[in-house]
């Protein structure tokens, strides 16, 4: 029977496929997990998990009769707070292990949806949640569960996960309630670097006193290039589209690249393992302030009109089990408000919502080639190429032309190798300006996870500032950080 519903599915992704070709409107396609099919794809890692479903339940908001939880920095909560949420997690941890309150249960939900071990409905190809517009979705649903779990363990209907404010100076380290290592909160095996500043994405320094100021200020400087990359539309900010039948990884969005993964890198040891992340408390304060960053970009005027209005994005589903013990299918669409969901954000200050990009001179190192029908030098070098070493391209563009977006295609990798390049637009013969980056995190895996994806940045604002806006054509640079020769690049364009 299950053979047969597997026939019956891929041929009706192929006749909606041949409809489109047609032109002829093809049925909607959300992605949704299987309940009855994952697969631990690593001996050692078992991700799926342990109880089999006997029932499920669709999600159901709950009516707002008492005050909304705020979550909070966690490097400003009293003590009251934190020894709740200590206790909270403590008493998780206790529970047998296969409860699927559980701690290490808890963080296996994250493993099997970025290892490839949950399955698409109907379909026996993997349901991954990182590369795509579900991201920060997934992601949501997921600390919201968590959240009132622990919430349940406590009996305590107010209790809101704190959020760890590495965009703000003053918690651009490790809050102090994870540093205890009888803790609950403590994961002893993180990066002692991090105690004292965590890099937001290429800020590297010694951490000394004279130097601490720069590097926070170079984090400033990348989340605001951040939030440009990402601010013209909801495929730059969220990620590509990711539909039922589709491979995973289609393109993440900018803030996914960096600051995400590099908070994960530089807090390190299980934190830099995407399977494995989640087994650090710390991971949970992360992700939060990762929602809270989708909640500031929405309240932006002009923003919140621009979530995707699809059904295959709202109407994608997954599975989690709730506060009540109930296996739950909720869905996109359930999650877009967090005032609906019964939380919001404590307001701290943005230092970085308004600076001004910095502009840097070209090195003399830099190697420039040329691509365009146009052009003589075409040909100097040739797509696809092995970024093994800093690379430059001429690439043309519409002058005029709104919404211009940077595209570094047909990226490909073994999924289970740390690469990290970054991107960046100067203008003929002047300056430059870092516009992005491309990070995938480590996976662990047995065999070979091939890997195809694209990154897609905002440029127009970086146009402007390096005073490029009349030019026809600006040059883009590729610097591999991490991974060299072990990610190939298929193309760059401007659209």
């Amino acid at each position: 029977m299950a053979s047969s519903w597997v026939t019956i599915t891929h041929a009706a992704v192929a006749m909606a496929l041949l409809l489109m070709q047609f032109g002829f409107p093809a049925r909607s396609k959300p992605v949704s997990t299987d309940p009855n099919n994952c697969l631990n794809l690593m001996p050692e890692l078992k991700c799926c998990p342990d109880r089999n479903p006997k029932k499920i339940v669709d999600f159901k908001l709950q009516p707002q009769s008492s005050p909304l939880r705020v979550r909070r920095p966690a490097h400003a909560l009293d003590t009251e707070e934190a020894q709740k949420y200590e206790r909270a997690t403590a008493l998780m941890r206790a529970l047998p292990d296969n409860h699927p309150w559980n701690f290490v249960q808890q963080a296996n939900t994250h493993c099997a949806y970025c290892s490839g071990s949950h399955r698409q409905l109907g379909l026996n190809i993997s349901f991954e949640i990182h590369g795509s517009w579900h991201f920060f979705t997934w992601h949501r649903a997921y600390l919201y569960f968590y959240e009132r779990i622990l919430g349940k363990l406590i009996n305590d209907t107010t209790f809101a996960l704190p959020f760890w404010n590495w965009d703000d100076p003053s918690g651009m380290s490790i809050p102090p309630i994870y540093r205890d290592n009888s803790s609950s909160l403590s994961n002893p095996t993180r990066y002692l670097i991090g105690l004292k500043f965590i890099d937001l994405g290429g800020c590297e320094g010694n951490n000394t006193v004279e130097s601490l100021p720069m590097q926070r200020q170079c984090n400033l400087q990348v989340m605001h290039r951040q939030f440009i990359a990402g601010f013209n539309s909801s495929s730059l900010f969220y990620g590509s589209p990711y539909r039922a039948g589709d491979n995973s990884f289609p393109g993440g969005g900018a803030i996914e690249s960096s600051p995400h993964s590099s908070v994960h890198r530089f807090t390190s040891s299980d934190m830099s393992i995407v399977t494995r992340a989640a087994r650090d408390p710390i991971f949970f304060a992360h992700h939060a302030n990762i929602d809270r960053l989708w909640a500031i970009w929405e309240s932006i005027p002009g923003n919140g009109s621009k979530v995707f209005n699809d059904k295959d994005f709202l109407e994608a589903s997954f599975l989690f089990w709730d506060e009540n013990m109930q296996l739950v299918r909720i869905m996109v669409r359930d999650v877009i408000d967090t005032r609906k969901l019964g939380y919001v954000y404590e307001q701290v200050p943005l230092p970085w919502m308004n600076l001004k990009t910095v502009v840097e001179e070209v090195g003399s190192e830099d190697v420039t080639v040329a691509m365009g029908e146009d052009d003589s030098r075409k040909g100097e070098v040739k797509f696809p190429l092995v970024l093994s070493s800093q690379v430059s391209v001429h690439v043309g563009r519409k002058v005029g032309a709104k919404g211009e977006k940077l595209v570094v295609s047909d990226i490909e990798l073994d999924g289970r190798d740390h690469v990290w390049f970054k991107v960046y637009v100067g203008r003929v013969g002047g300056g430059r300006v870092e516009a992005g980056c491309f990070i995938h995190m480590e996976r662990r895996a047995n065999e070979r996870i091939n890997m195809a994806t694209k990154l897609q940045i905002g440029i127009t604002q970086f146009i402007e500032e390096i005073g490029a806006d009349g030019d026809d054509w600006v040059v883009v640079t590729l610097v591999p950080t991490v991974g060299r020769n072990k990610v190939t690049v298929g193309g760059v364009s401007i659209v």
